[in-house]
């Protein structure tokens, strides 16, 4: 796999269920711990971040799940903004709609109350051009 690490992240607001963002962020786990770091909004409210490092194999069944779960044309839009969504540390960004991920949907998110996810791609050198590479070759073997 072309992946050294996928990092999932999602914010539970103090208005929101930590219990559901849990719920929302293990759609896309296979018993990887989800770590709670407890903090401070702009405003002093509590807010709880939800997160979860993939490795080794785990990141090929990820790119296998997403690629199942998705709609073709979500694919595609992912395949045709590979170069806009890569970044210079050879990270490819993705946000999940996290409303549609409780419910067990996956479907790219539209909004800012998304699971982020950052999949570190493996890229010699490490520069972003390829980067880009690599994501593409990963998109054009899902959804085939």
């Amino acid at each position: 796999m072309d992946i050294h690490n996928i990092t999932l992240r999602a914010i539970s607001q103090a208005t929101e269920s930590e219990d559901r963002v849990r719920t929302a962020l293990s759609l896309f786990l296979s018993g990887e711990q989800i770590e709670i770091i407890n903090t401070e909004g702009h405003f002093g409210n509590p807010i709880s971040i939800l997160q979860a490092r993939i490795k080794g194999k785990d990141c090929s069944r990820f790119i296998e799940l997403f690629g199942s779960k998705l709609s073709e044309s979500e694919l595609n839009r992912l395949k045709n903004e590979a170069s806009d969504r890569v970044d210079d540390d050879c990270t490819l960004h993705i946000r999940f709609d996290k409303q549609a991920a409780y419910k067990g949907t996956m479907q790219l998110a539209s909004t800012k109350d998304a699971i982020s996810v950052e999949i570190k791609l493996k890229a010699y050198p490490a520069r972003q051009e390829n980067a880009i590479a690599t994501a593409e070759k990963i998109f054009s073997k899902i959804g085939n």
